[in-house]
């Protein structure tokens, strides 16, 4: 599809280092089944953890970000409000920042009506979802915005999102024009645009933001435009902790191109490709602004806009611009400061048309294939390395009024041979978090196997899991949550909280790490007490920031039971 639909070309101007032997994509959802045609995946940041696959030909979907999740919904069905020409219909979703509250949502579409060159019309519209059905949205809440003619059937541009300044940001390709609409700035055509959706001017439905390039100006200019002179930009991406604005552009002949989109910037099409003149050079004085990264066709023909890693499973590509080409389909990671040369590194090559990327409320980003019966929605996955999404308590730490720790807090883990000698394989640091008491632990030095998890904070006892150790293989993720059950630590180890979901905990008072809460650790807190000890120590179980008779407490009980190390 993209190949028709997007036309597009890349290039290069720096080494691209290859390491896709490390990494594959393996579907996400595996018991989901099949779309026709993705060609967009959001969320909606409400804190419901859906996720929003939108179809060419009309549809969306909702369903849970679950791995197991085998049910998807059909959020609306726009099916008789967009063209179904074969590289026309609904490319783009986003949602309100207030979703929550007013519900509505906006769609990038090419629908039919006359009055165009080509019969045809990009369109930006709103829609309301049910107040009693959340999974579901009124297609009678239609509520028109924006609109430009189409001259063609082709390059549309295809991408809606919100950005921090609560403005609606929208790209609207050349429509195959030559490119002339993307220098003309009374036209909507070869655009970044950007609106007030949240109040209305005389005779819209939006307002302009007052900082635009071309507000309030007398020359026939249209308001509505952000960034200029661009040929198909079909997908970019607001990176929310740095503000930038990321765009993958399609190419003419020779070059694809990504670009960091800024307020009244020009980025030269139809007079530039990349940062190559485009037929005679006629760039003198106009003040173009240059790609940070191009590639040739050579290399890839259809670019896709993607993401900036900010998500927790794959640590080594945080930061860096994840994005991809349809032909041949290709995952890149782009690695820009903005001083620095731009480092582009292969991820993986797919055999099949990818159409777009998406990103969940974890800011963890998935691959989506384009086919008429067999899109499916991959997630990367990094062959060489053992994931462990750890659950644990620390008893001192443990407040039983809001079931939480007092704080987050790094603890130590290991992975240890389930046989006889129980040798220590592997080993890992997290964070574990005050209020999910979760923290991911990354394993690279060891193979697939059966091991015992054991982890170690730096006052309480080193806590074994369960008899016979549990399965781990690289590029998957195991779970496993020392809290729920006391069985789920070698012997029983483990002291009872409270009732509530969070029951059992890791003991503290292991003040010199030997293995055992004795006479030793009560000497040393006392100590600690008389001497008025305070800050990140040993001593202080409860994690307040001083040393006193609550600590001293809690590491008597535990010497007084003879809580030691339990381990096979």
């Amino acid at each position: 599809m993209m190949k028709i639909f997007l036309f597009m070309v890349l290039q290069f101007t720096i080494t691209i280092s290859v390491c896709n032997a490390q990494y594959k994509l393996e579907p996400a959802f595996p018991n989901l089944g099949s779309f026709a045609y993705i060609v967009e995946l959001v969320n909606a940041d409400d804190g419901t953890n859906r996720l929003f696959a939108v179809q060419q030909k009309g549809r969306i979907y909702v369903f849970n970000n679950s791995p197991g999740v085998s049910t998807k919904k059909i959020f609306i069905d726009l099916t008789s409000k967009v063209s179904q020409h074969p590289v026309c219909g609904l490319f783009g979703l986003a949602f309100h920042p207030n979703f929550e509250n007013n519900r509505f949502f906006y769609v990038h579409n090419v629908y039919d009506s006359a009055g165009s060159p080509s019969g045809r019309w990009l369109r930006v519209t709103r829609y309301t979802a049910s107040i009693s059905s959340p999974d579901t949205a009124l297609v009678s809440s239609e509520r028109f915005l924006l609109r430009a003619p189409l001259p063609s059937s082709f390059h549309n541009g295809g991408k809606v999102q919100f950005g921090p300044d609560g403005y609606l940001y929208i790209s609207f390709g050349d429509g195959y024009s030559g490119g002339a609409p993307a220098q003309d700035k009374a036209s909507l055509l070869g655009k970044i645009l950007r609106i007030n959706v949240d109040s209305a001017s005389p005779g819209k439905t939006y307002s302009i933001p007052p900082t635009n390039p071309y507000f309030g100006n007398s020359l026939g200019y249209r308001e509505e435009i952000y960034a200029l002179g661009l040929r198909n930009t079909w997908k970019f991406s607001i990176d929310f902790p740095t503000n930038r604005i990321w765009a993958g552009d399609v190419g003419e002949s020779s070059y694809e191109e990504i670009n960091l989109i800024e307020n009244g910037k020009n980025y030269g099409w139809n007079k530039m490709e990349g940062s190559h003149c485009y037929g005679p050079c006629d760039t003198a004085g106009r003040g173009f602004t240059n790609p940070v990264y191009e590639y040739p066709h050579t290399v890839g023909t259809a670019v896709m806009g993607g993401y900036v890693y900010r998500g927790s499973l794959h640590p080594e590509f945080y930061g860096k611009y994840i994005y991809g080409d349809e032909i041949p389909a290709k995952i890149w990671a782009l690695d820009y400061d903005g001083v620095n040369p731009p480092v582009n590194v292969s991820v993986v090559d797919t055999t099949f048309d990818i159409a777009t990327l998406g990103e969940d409320e974890n800011k963890e980003i998935y691959v989506c294939s384009y086919n008429a019966t067999t899109s499916t929605i991959y997630k990367i996955v990094n062959k060489n390395v053992k994931i462990l999404n750890l659950k644990a308590a620390v008893q001192g730490l443990y407040n039983k009024l809001n079931s939480r720790l007092t704080i987050r807090d790094t603890i130590s883990v290991y992975l240890h041979s389930a046989s006889s000698p129980f040798t220590l394989i592997d080993s890992s640091r997290t964070v574990i978090d005050s209020v999910s008491m979760s923290g991911l632990c990354f394993f690279n030095n060891s193979p697939s196997g059966n091991f015992y998890i054991a982890v170690k904070h730096r006052n309480s006892v080193e806590t074994w899991s369960r008899t016979g150790g549990d399965f781990f293989e690289n590029g998957n993720i195991v779970s496993y949550d020392f809290t729920d059950s006391n069985p789920k630590s070698y012997g029983s180890n483990q002291i009872l909280m409270d009732d509530s979901p969070v029951r059992y905990a890791i003991y503290s008072g292991d003040t010199d790490q030997d293995g055992f809460i004795n006479q030793a650790d009560v000497q040393q807190v006392y100590n600690d007490v008389t001497e008025f000890y305070s800050g990140y120590i040993n001593s202080d179980m409860n994690g307040d920031g001083n040393t006193d008779v609550s600590d001293l407490i809690i590491t008597y009980n535990n010497s007084v039971k003879f809580i030691a190390i339990q381990k096979p």
